[in-house]
């Protein structure tokens, strides 16, 4: 964007795919179909990492660049 500004609207999901709120997505609907307390326990299973890096000139506090970081299955961070 002109002028140094970085945007995104949505970096997207970090956590288990098969999961709501990196959690058992069972547990999570319960709760909202039912209003009782629900234990919550880590969703185990395939994950994603969803981020954003945003270079920043020191001096002006500008953006110069801005890019998006994906890693899961698909996009392995490591090969």
């Amino acid at each position: 964007m002109p002028r140094g500004t970085a945007y995104i609207t949505d970096v997207g999901m970090t956590g288990p795919y098969d999961g709501i709120l990196g959690v058992d997505r069972e547990a999570v609907l319960r709760k909202f179909l039912t209003g009782l307390p629900v234990r919550f326990d880590v969703k185990e299973g395939r994950s994603q990492l969803n981020a954003v890096f945003v270079d920043v000139d020191e001096k002006s506090g500008r953006a110069f660049r801005i890019e998006r970081l994906i890693i899961n299955d698909d996009h392995p961070y490591f090969e």
